[in-house]
């Protein structure tokens, strides 16, 4: 189905790659290669669940070496319904198997949420609930991955009303598992988990949340890397999200708040519905602090501010109704004092503290 002609230079990229996401010497690189070459590798078994399958599309798009490569050649993947050649019972059959034959020895990856409400019904394969399928099949494993935010703590299946009743592996299982989380996660992040296994015949160190500390140990804000100036004004969640996308890069190229856009905290508990609104209007982060009732005014016509920064006070105050000018002017202040402080302002003015310009002033008039 795929070709596993993985060339030796690709190879040791790869494997230099992991002992980077994982924080070792180079000098394990080739320790790294004959672990994951070794043939006593455990078989893994990847359920599906409550999801997108955007965690294996993620998967299945890096490079350098193709992923489809490393899921065979280098993670023994025994069962993905998503991209292997047995359907239907046959399939079915040989995923039993596997577990039968692998009780305790095999490591199981789940990639969704699980639905619980009404013994699981609002989610079914081949005839049996994933509820069911989760609780014979998880239980066995040596160890457990959710993969992706919404195996780890529900995610989009979980935001409410949560009609299904979906939840992350632990809370509807009630078994310990080892959360890689994002939306998708960075692939680099699940290989090297189970390359530190391989190495050292356990996991990697965990947080007391499950996720492992090489790639969830510090937040996106805290060594950011964006060329232009922070995000946070513009409800970036960065500074609240333990991620590593913004040192792995995706593909090698690029992340979220590289490509500017601010971080929506995929990969934390409670999103989307802790996390949202995702999107915060420039007028709404500039002038919230000044008045947290703001909104636009519906025809605009007060100041020029008016478009970036909404009205809501004029609405409210009379004297600003009969002075509109009062009404920029107190604008205008706000405007200058969130320059100064450099709530986000850089990126629109490069003469904000943490722009690409200093000197000037962008209120001429």
């Amino acid at each position: 189905m795929f070709s596993n002609e993985i060339s030796r230079r690709a190879f040791l990229k790869y494997c230099g790659g992991i002992a980077a996401t994982l924080g070792l010497s180079t000098t394990m690189v080739p320790k790294i290669a004959e672990a994951l070459t070794s043939d006593g590798r455990p078989p893994v078994v990847w359920l599906h669940f409550a999801e997108c399958t955007g965690c294996s599309e993620a998967f299945l798009r890096a490079t350098d070496p193709g992923v489809a490569d490393i899921l065979f050649d280098v993670l023994n993947v025994t069962y993905h319904e998503t991209i292997q050649a047995a359907c239907g019972e046959k399939a079915e059959h040989n995923r039993d198997q596997t577990v039968a034959n692998h009780a305790g020895e095999f490591i199981c990856i789940v990639e969704g949420a699980i639905p619980t409400a009404d013994n699981g019904v609002y989610g079914m394969i081949g005839g049996r609930t994933m509820l069911d399928i989760a609780q014979t099949i998880i239980p066995q494993a040596r160890y457990t991955i959710a993969l992706g935010t919404c195996a780890a703590y529900g995610g989009l299946p979980a935001a409410a009303p949560n009609p299904t009743g979906a939840m992350g592996v632990k809370d509807a299982i009630g078994v310990d598992t080892i959360n890689i989380t994002g939306c998708p996660p960075h692939p680099m992040n699940l290989v090297s988990c189970i390359t530190s296994y391989l190495l050292n015949n356990q996991m990697p160190p965990l947080r007391t949340d499950g996720r492992p500390t090489f790639c969830h140990g510090s937040t996106i804000h805290s060594s950011c890397t964006v060329p232009h100036a922070c995000m946070q004004g513009y409800n970036c969640k960065g500074p609240n999200t333990y991620n590593n996308c913004h040192t792995a890069l995706y593909n090698q190229e690029s992340w979220c708040v590289q490509a500017e856009h601010q971080c929506i905290g995929c990969s934390e508990p409670g999103f989307w519905d802790s996390n949202a609104p995702f999107y915060n209007p420039m007028w709404m982060s500039m002038f919230s602090t000044y008045r947290p009732t703001a909104v636009p005014h519906e025809d605009q016509k007060t100041a020029s501010c008016t478009r970036c920064h909404g009205s809501g006070i004029f609405e409210e105050e009379e004297s600003y109704q009969e002075d509109p000018r009062r009404f920029q002017q107190a604008m205008h202040h706000e405007h200058n004092v969130r320059l100064s402080t450099n709530q986000g302002c850089a990126n629109c003015h490069p003469e904000a503290p943490g722009g690409t310009t200093t000197g000037g002033s962008y209120h001429d008039d």
